[in-house]
């Protein structure tokens, strides 16, 4: 199953793809929500980057491995995301729509692996367009956070 979601950002598209770049501040939001993340690679390189999560979610402990695919500076990241359940794909794509504005584009691949997994996302697709809905207003929010971290 797939989402996509694309928001404009008063923000240029270099400075915009830095903020995204910076790992450790996601790491930081990711502890503070409970998630207790583990990194192996080095930030610098980005090459190789991953990261062992372990959250609770639905009253049960889950994990999920997050590997950095693609870092093309200042265009595009992609992770793919692997849990017991699911694979998913993330590619983030920044693209410059003046000197100024840049779009800032999330697109998802959902892929399960296990019958559970199978039924979750069959019932997701029943509901598509409650699902676009909330990934859309997510992927807002995450663009505002953004711009407000760009004018701090």
């Amino acid at each position: 199953m797939k989402f996509v979601a694309k928001e404009d950002v008063a923000l240029p598209q270099k400075v915009l793809f830095e903020i995204m770049a910076d790992f450790q501040m996601f790491e930081r939001v990711a502890i503070r929500r409970g998630v207790e993340v583990t990194r192996s690679g080095s930030i610098a390189a980005a090459d190789g980057l991953k990261w062992d999560c372990t959250f609770e979610f639905r009253g049960r402990d889950r994990t999920a491995c997050v590997r950095l695919a693609e870092f093309s500076a200042p265009e595009k990241t992609m992770f793919f995301i692997t849990n017991p359940a699911l694979d998913n794909r993330v590619e983030i794509t920044v693209s410059a729509l003046s000197k100024k504005q840049s779009r800032f584009q999330v697109s998802t691949v959902l892929e399960p692996k296990t019958l559970t997994a199978r039924l979750l996302v069959q019932s997701m697709k029943l509901a598509r367009s409650k699902y676009n809905k909330r990934f859309q207003k997510r992927v807002a929010e995450v663009a505002k956070e953004l711009v407000a971290l760009g004018a701090a």
